[in-house]
């Protein structure tokens, strides 16, 4: 009886489990990078992501780019970029917003 539940289990785990076997084609892949360390790519796969970025070495790294997809709810997701010295800077209609703060005059700190 025990042998029983154990293979009916498995074999219930085995039928839930998800399945990942279709292959996700990729529709284009561009890339260039030179020994300055400027670089760009662009990548688009069949399941509609698609990405892109190029940078270049200035005082650090200096980056700016793409990237956008549809959720699994059905919402379209798109981000741009920048990052470097300022730190990386996303946009996108779908990143939260923070409050707006209250107006508070400057002479009214306590120094």
């Amino acid at each position: 009886m025990m042998k029983l539940l154990i293979v009916c289990v498995v074999v219930a785990a085995a039928v839930a489990a998800p399945t990942y076997n279709t292959p996700i084609p990729i529709l284009k892949d561009d890339r260039t990078q030179n020994a300055a360390g400027e670089y760009s790519f662009n990548f688009e796969t069949g399941n509609g992501i698609v990405r892109s970025e190029s940078g270049y070495q200035a005082d650090g790294q200096e980056n700016s780019g793409a990237f956008s997809y549809t959720s699994p709810d059905g919402t379209p997701v798109a981000i741009s970029f920048t990052s470097g010295a300022g730190g990386y800077q996303p946009e996108g209609a779908v990143l939260p917003v923070a409050p707006a703060l209250p107006y508070q005059r400057s002479d009214t700190f306590v120094h």
